[in-house]
């Protein structure tokens, strides 16, 4: 009594789904529903009666039909051709067996295709299909269409030079209408044509095979291909799977069997792959080929609008980088012309100032000098008239260098000419030692002997207004101090300076010389320092200004006059 109960949950795992369940088979019906169920009823009888314990049920389709059926899950067997297997295996079909059709004894050699003709027309061979009504049931057909077209391209008769006409199932249909002369050719299964005799459908007469292949028991156009697949759609019942395929595999027909074990499908797999229909992505190399093949005049087009695109770019990229550099020339030598525009007008500001002081000076050097003269006739005392000689002489001198100002600052300054800078400086340096000694300045001038070519008057001039402005800072502050001239001769010029101790000057008035005019009143620096810059830059040479420890060091750079 304890060993059925030990077994009983194997039985249920592995007799009870066995025991009962309701199949159906789908059956593709290339000629009919009537005709395949008298063609296959013989196989579900088999398992019938075989398998009482299940019912199978068929379901006659066309390979549209069938597609849909399978995607929805409402079959559990499909029986369909091998290419059309390829291309549902993803589907989860699981192959059983193969069917070896009687007429050929071999599932490996069980499918073929004929392209058929009217005999009485003028087809006689392949080439002659060139723009000929062609019918075929679908474009993926694997008994009709795809063989007799793999023919027809190996002989450089291509589908695109065909008329072709899908006209659906079934295909009597079509032979029909070749019959009618609705067309001029038709591609169909192999074996059709003699079944539809047999069945006293047509008549043999009728039509002409092309491309006839070696005698067989069907004419066929095409060579011999595995046969139809018997497999399984979602079932994982390998006690049924087992049961199913041994009962297919013991079905016979005068004594020989009717399916045999699965076979290969590598040739069917290629000629899919050859149409581009396979179910398995292609490589990528063979996708981007396909690609290339098929939208080659669009990937032209595409690229010839990038490179147009591009070299427009290009084009555009380089007119800008041309406006750019002219626009930056443009605006450097707008820059330029307002810097010059700027030094004419602080020029012709200068001229205009130099002319209005030599103007309003001029008066009262004239009364002082009509004053001294007269200041001479009338004294009679020796030194009362020496004196007043020489304030004669100084306004002179004075009116003189009033009419070179207004010269320099309105006409082009004099040729220059040889003169000894360490003279200048000593005649500068005694014209001013009686106002330093009363200011408690000690002046000391250290001048190298040699000669330079240039405009002396000019260069007395600068050298004058730097002694003049370092004595106004020294009477400012109210405390003397020290003064020193130098004029040293180098390789490329002369270099004159003159540096005090008297604190030095604002920077302000450093940074401003050379910009604007005037530079400053501060510590008397203002226009003499100014006309002082501009002499020196007219006279070739350089005037810099510098604060140094406790006072101030103003260098004139002289270059040698060639």
């Amino acid at each position: 009594m304890l060993w059925p109960l030990r077994w009983l949950p194997w039985w249920l795992l592995t007799v009870l789904p066995a025991m009962a369940g309701d199949y159906q088979i789908g059956f593709l019906a290339y000629r009919g529903e009537a005709q395949a169920r008298g063609e296959w009823h013989g196989v579900l009888d088999d398992l019938n009666r075989a398998l009482p314990a299940h019912h199978f049920d068929g379901a006659y389709l066309t390979q549209q039909q069938l597609d849909a059926a399978l995607a929805e899950g409402r079959l559990d067997f499909v029986v369909t051709n091998p290419a059309h297997y390829v291309l549902n295996r993803n589907q989860g079909l699981n192959w059983l067996a193969s069917y070896r059709d009687p007429r050929f004894g071999s599932a490996r050699e069980s499918v073929a295709a004929t392209l058929l003709v009217r005999a009485d027309g003028d087809i006689t061979a392949a080439h002659q299909l060139a723009g000929r009504r062609v019918g075929a049931v679908h474009e993926q057909a694997f008994g009709g269409y795809l063989l007799v077209a793999e023919q027809l391209r190996r002989q450089g008769v291509t589908p695109a030079s065909l008329d072709l006409q899908f006209r659906g199932y079934p295909v009597d249909a079509l032979i029909y209408l070749l019959r009618d002369g609705a067309l001029d050719a038709v591609m169909v299964p192999a074996c059709t044509l003699e079944q539809m005799m047999e069945e006293g459908l047509v008549a043999r007469q009728d039509f002409r095979v092309l491309m006839l292949q070696a005698d067989t028991p069907c004419a066929r156009s095409t060579p011999l291909y595995p046969g139809w697949s018997f497999a399984a759609a979602g079932i994982n019942d390998e006690t049924l799977l087992r049961n199913i395929t041994q009962v297919l595999l013991a079905m016979k027909q005068d004594g020989r069997a009717l399916w045999g074990a699965p076979i290969r499908l590598d040739e069917v797999e290629r000629l899919l792959q050859d149409w581009r229909l396979g179910p398995e992505e292609s490589p990528p190399l063979r996708q981007l080929r396909t690609v290339l093949l098929d939208y080659w005049q669009w990937l032209a087009g595409l690229m010839l609008v990038l490179l147009t695109i591009a070299l427009h770019h290009v084009r555009v990229t380089r007119l800008l980088l041309k406006r750019t550099d002219e626009r930056d020339r443009l605006h450097g030598l707008i820059q330029s012309r307002e810097l010059e525009l700027v030094r004419a007008r602080q020029a012709t500001l200068l001229g205009e100032m130099a002319t209005g002081l030599a103007h309003e000076l001029n008066q009262p050097l004239s009364a002082i000098q009509a004053y001294a003269q007269a200041g001479e006739l009338m004294t009679t005392e020796e030194n009362s008239r020496e004196v007043f000689n020489h304030i004669v002489s100084e306004t002179e001198r004075g009116a003189d260098i009033i009419r070179r100002f207004r010269q320099w600052a309105s006409q082009p300054l004099p040729g220059p000419l040889a003169f000894a800078p360490d003279m200048l400086c000593r005649e500068l340096a005694d014209r001013i030692t009686p106002r330093a000694q009363a200011a408690g300045v000690r002046l000391s001038l250290n001048a190298g002997a040699g000669e330079l070519l240039s405009v002396r008057p000019a260069v007395e001039q600068i050298l004058a207004n730097l002694l003049g402005n370092s004595l106004d800072a020294f009477e400012r502050r109210g405390r003397g101090g020290r003064l020193v001239l130098t004029a040293v001769s180098g390789d490329d010029g002369w270099t004159l300076t003159v540096a005090d101790d008297a604190g030095g000057v604002s920077p302000a008035v450093i940074e401003a010389l050379g910009h604007t005019l005037p530079a400053s009143r501060v510590h008397g620096m203002g226009i003499g320092l100014m006309v002082s810059y501009r002499l020196a830059r007219r006279l070739g040479g350089r005037l810099t200004l510098a604060n140094v420890k406790d006072g101030t060091r103003a260098t004139l750079f002289l270059p040698e006059d060639d």
